[in-house]
C-alpha cells in the first residue's frame, strides 16, 4: 500500500505497470486521521523512507499500535528509537538495496517493537505544558 500525493506519484505508478506489479501495490490517498489506529492495525510495516523528516509523527503512530517501521538514519526519529534496534528499524540514505533487506527481513520474521510510553502524546504534551516558559 503506497499512501499519498507528490510530484514523484506519477513515476511510482508507471513504474508499477511497467514492472507488472499493480497486483501486488495499492495506491492509496491520505487516511483521515481518525481511521489511522485501524491503518497502522491492518498493515505489517510501515516504511517511510524519507531523507527530509525530523521527526515525522507518522513514525509515532506506527509504533504506538506497535507496528514496526523503517526510518533512514540521521533524522529525527533516529534520536528516539532504542539502540539495539538501530540497526534493524534505519535504513542508510538513498540505498535501495539496504531498504530491501530491511523489508525482506520483516516480511520474513515477525517482530514486535514495543511502544516507549514515554513518547506517548499524553506525557509528552503534559511535560511540554508543565515546561512551557509561557505558563508563568
Amino acid at each position: 500500500r503506497l499512501i499519498g500525493t507528490g510530484k514523484t506519484l506519477n513515476s511510482c505508478k508507471k513504474y508499477v505497470n511497467d514492472n507488472n506489479l499493480s497486483e501486488f501495490i495499492l495506491f492509496e490517498k491520505e487516511s483521515e486521521h481518525h481511521k489511522l489506529n485501524k491503518f497502522y492495525n491492518e498493515i505489517d510495516l510501515f516504511v517511510l523512507p524519507s531523507y527530509y523528516e525530523a521527526l515525522g509523527c507518522v513514525y509515532l503512530e506506527s509504533w504506538a499500535t506497535n507496528t514496526p517501521f523503517i526510518a533512514v538514519k540521521n533524522q529525527g526519529v533516529s534520536e528516539i528509537i532504542p539502540e539495539d534496534l538501530k540497526n534493524l528499524m534505519l535504513v542508510s540514505e538513498s540505498c535501495p538495496l539496504d531498504l530491501s533487506k530491511k523489508i525482506n527481513f520483516f516480511i520474513e520474521n515477525k517482530v514486535n517493537i514495543e511502544f516507549d510510553s514515554k513518547f506517548d502524546i499524553r506525557h509528552t504534551i503534559s511535560d511540554f505544558l508543565k515546561n512551557n516558559i509561557f505558563n508563568d
